[in-house]
């Protein structure tokens, strides 16, 4: 039991500084992160539905929908889609309204 305590312990050292760094959240080459506020989310059904409608967009990585912060988080392909229509679907697919608040590339 002590060695896998002590082997995890050099894992957490040697991953430090990559964390501290802020290593541990860089996007692969071509892809990019937005995130996006999303008014009028209340649960998690109105999550899921702006999930789904942004979820079927050619190029969409991740998507992950935030009630209790109003945020919308999507990684996707640079070469297949983009914030803006991104936000068109959230805008013209669902009962709520989206605007970029911040977007990070690779």
């Amino acid at each position: 039991m002590k060695r896998v305590a002590f082997v995890g312990l050099v894992l957490l050292v040697l991953a430090l500084p990559a964390v501290v760094a802020g290593d541990h959240g860089k996007l692969p080459e071509g892809q990019a992160m937005a995130s996006i506020e999303v008014s009028g989310l209340s649960c998690g059904s109105c999550c899921t539905k702006v999930e789904t409608a942004v979820a079927k967009l050619d190029g969409v990585v991740e998507v992950k929908a935030d009630y209790e912060k109003g945020l919308t988080e999507v990684v996707y392909e640079t070469s297949k889609t983009d914030v803006d229509e991104i936000v068109k679907v959230i805008n013209t697919e669902t009962s709520f309204k989206a605007k970029v608040a911040k977007e990070t590339s690779s």
